[in-house]
């Protein structure tokens, strides 16, 4: 055992061909990160294992946050709370959840304050957070994080830098609405449908909305993403990247949780099933113009989940010049695609088969919400696999519309 707590032979799971997890061995009692068989660009690894120098330094800033992660976890004897779902979740103290290890936010100088409003109902009566097995979550003054072992939280950190390294890269594609002009926005958000679509171990599908300004962006939806989620479920999510740094949910810290009761990585269940029961969540972003801060809502009331203070980014402390609404996917190179939504190739007019975002706004420069945005425009970079249509407004309830998916054989993805 080495002073970080390591063996001589300990497991690092480096992100081999994309999002694929292999274990590499760091052996002879060295800290390293191993140099893996092809170049960085074919391998999208954790970091550039050309730099040995540099790898090694990033290995052992890495390994250093998750022993204290992975310390955190076993030795704070924190109040747990079990889900409907098998999910447990630890009670951490409001001022100890990962947010405040941000050099910025380590004043704490946040007042918690509980929400007191009623969870929302969808349009089938069922309440979307009614997850808890005690029917309430987590007392007051605490938020509620996924209990994760060892491994897990390797996994997860891995695969957040593992996002940012290949954003632009031709393996993750999109069917998306976004904006063209670089203006000024404070919010916006949308009313998705949730499905359940079919991935390939190393893949991931999602329906998001994000927010960017420079190196800074937010995305918040739903993802089945099982290099994150082993169970494969259709979960609640967050990325937020900045200057620097990356991560999901909040395994990195910024994003302060004020709910006791909706955790960030929530299982969305019930899921859609195309042609029968239609299942959805709002989500919604919005900067405060009296503190700067980017709170998360969801729900038809708007529950405000957390928030992102204005002090941990640079392009979004003042706000977004570009959204983009729609679904995302990704698979490994040589790997057929996965399903995106619904997991058809969306038809215009059939909201109860396609997956769909309706309300689709913007808060717009004079911070007022704008229910049909002008100038934005369809990009999608695969569409032999995917397609969107935007429905534009209806003019009712409903506002504007936007419908993607796409299908692929799903046999094809282990």
């Amino acid at each position: 055992m080495d002073r970080y707590g390591s063996s001589d032979t300990d497991v690092v799971y480096c992100l081999g061909p994309l999002w694929s997890l292999v274990p590499q061995v760091v052996s002879n009692g060295e800290t390293k990160l191993e140099k893996a068989a092809e170049t960085f660009e074919q391998t999208r690894c954790y970091y550039d294992p050309g730099n040995q120098e540099n790898s090694h330094l990033v290995f052992l800033e890495f390994h250093r946050h998750i022993l204290q992660l992975s310390f955190l976890i076993s030795f704070f004897p924190f109040d747990s709370k079990q889900t409907k779902y098998g999910d447990t979740y630890d009670c951490v103290d409001f001022y100890e959840q990962p947010a405040f290890d941000h050099p910025l936010l380590k004043d704490r100088k946040y007042e918690f304050q509980a929400s007191t409003q009623k969870v929302d109902t969808d349009a089938s009566g069922i309440d979307p957070f009614d997850i808890w097995v005690n029917g309430k979550g987590c007392p007051s003054n605490t938020v509620p994080i996924r209990k994760m072992e060892r491994k897990e939280l390797i996994r997860t950190n891995m695969a957040a830098k593992l996002a940012h390294n290949i954003s632009t890269g031709s393996c993750i594609q999109f069917a998306i609405l976004r904006t063209q002009e670089s203006k000024r926005y404070y919010g916006g958000g949308m009313i998705t449908s949730v499905y359940h679509p079919q991935v390939g171990k190393t893949q991931y599908s999602a329906s998001r909305v994000k927010f960017q300004n420079g190196p800074d962006s937010i995305a918040v939806g739903w993802t089945v993403n099982p290099s994150l989620y082993p169970d494969g479920g259709t979960r609640l999510f967050i990325y937020t990247t900045t200057k620097n740094s990356q991560c999901y949910n909040t395994y990195c810290p910024g994003f302060i949780i004020l709910r006791t009761d909706i955790p960030l990585d929530l299982l969305l269940k019930p899921y859609s099933t195309p042609g029968k029961t239609t299942y959805e969540k709002k989500l919604f972003v919005r900067k405060d113009p009296a503190n700067g801060n980017w709170f998360l809502q969801i729900g038809i009331i708007n529950a405000t989940v957390g928030t992102w203070p204005q002090k941990i980014f640079t392009g979004l402390s003042s706000f977004a010049n570009y959204i983009d609404w729609g679904g995302e996917v990704y698979s490994p190179a040589g790997v057929a695609p996965p399903q995106m939504g619904a997991g058809y190739v969306p038809v215009a007019q059939r909201l109860d088969y396609d997956c769909y975002g309706i309300q689709v706004t913007v808060i717009n420069d004079q911070e007022r919400v704008d229910y049909d945005p002008p100038s934005l425009k369809r990009f999608n970079s695969s569409p032999k696999n995917y397609s969107l249509i935007d429905e534009g407004n209806r003019g009712d309830v409903l506002q504007r519309i936007i419908i993607f998916g796409g299908n692929s054989s799903p046999s094809n993805n282990e």
